[in-house]
C-alpha cells in the first residue's frame, strides 16, 4: 500500500510518496526539525564598529503569519465542513445524480469529482459546492470514495489533471481545463 505526505509551510511543500513506513519516518523526522526549530530561542545581535556604534539598525521583527481561517460550518451549530472527514449533506438533491452521472464512464478520481462539480454547479446552481456535497454525490451515484478524499482533490488541480481549483474544503471550482475536458474528452457511455 502505498502513502502520501503532502505538507505546505507556505511553501515550503514536502511531498513523500511511498510505503507507510517512509512516510512515518519522513513525517517524524520533519515534526522534530520544526518543534526543534520553534523552540530555539531567537536572538538578534547587531554588529558594532570599531569605534563601539552599531553597525545597522536593529531589524525589525517579522510580521506574523496570519491565522487561518477556521473551516466554514453548514450552520451556526453544525458540523466544520473538512476534506479529511467528510460528511453527507442531507440536504443536497441527488435525485437527478443517477441519470447525470450515468452519462459519462470516468476512468479516475479525478474525472468523478469532476462530473460530480458539474452536477452540483449546473445541475443544481450551487455556485460555491463544497467537499461534503461531493462525498454526498459519491455515496448517491454508488461510486467508491477514495481511501484519501482530500488527497483526491489535491490530485484533481494538480499539474497532472488540473480539472478543479482547490483551495479549501469551501473552495472548490472547476477551471478552464475542467470544462474542457468535460465538454470535449470527457467519455460518454455509447448508445445502448
Amino acid at each position: 500500500m502505498t502513502a502520501k505526505l503532502h505538507i505546505n509551510l507556505t511553501q515550503g511543500i514536502i511531498d513523500v510518496e511511498g510505503d507507510a513506513e517512509l512516510v512515518k519516518s519522513v513525517y517524524d523526522d520533519f515534526k522534530d526539525r520544526l518543534s526543534a526549530q520553534s523552540t530555539r530561542p531567537t536572538t538578534h545581535e547587531n554588529p558594532t564598529d570599531q569605534d563601539g556604534t552599531e553597525a545597522n539598525k536593529p531589524a525589525k521583527p517579522k510580521p506574523r503569519a496570519r491565522a487561518r481561517k477556521p473551516a466554514k460550518s453548514s450552520g451556526e451549530d453544525g458540523p466544520k465542513i473538512s476534506a479529511d472527514a467528510p460528511q453527507l449533506d442531507k440536504n443536497l438533491d441527488t435525485s437527478g445524480l443517477a441519470n447525470f452521472f450515468g452519462q459519462f464512464e470516468p476512468s479516475n478520481n479525478a474525472e468523478k469529482i469532476l462530473i460530480f462539480l458539474k452536477f452540483l454547479v449546473d445541475e443544481l446552481g450551487i455556485e460555491q459546492p463544497n467537499t461534503d456535497q461531493v462525498f454526498t454525490c459519491y455515496e448517491a451515484a454508488n461510486e467508491r470514495v477514495p481511501k484519501v478524499f482530500s488527497q483526491a482533490f489535491r490530485d484533481a488541480s494538480g499539474k497532472k489533471f488540473g480539472y478543479i481549483q482547490y483551495n479549501s474544503s469551501t473552495d472548490v471550482q472547476v477551471t478552464t481545463i475542467g470544462n474542457n475536458h468535460f465538454k470535449f474528452d470527457l467519455k460518454k457511455k455509447s448508445a445502448e
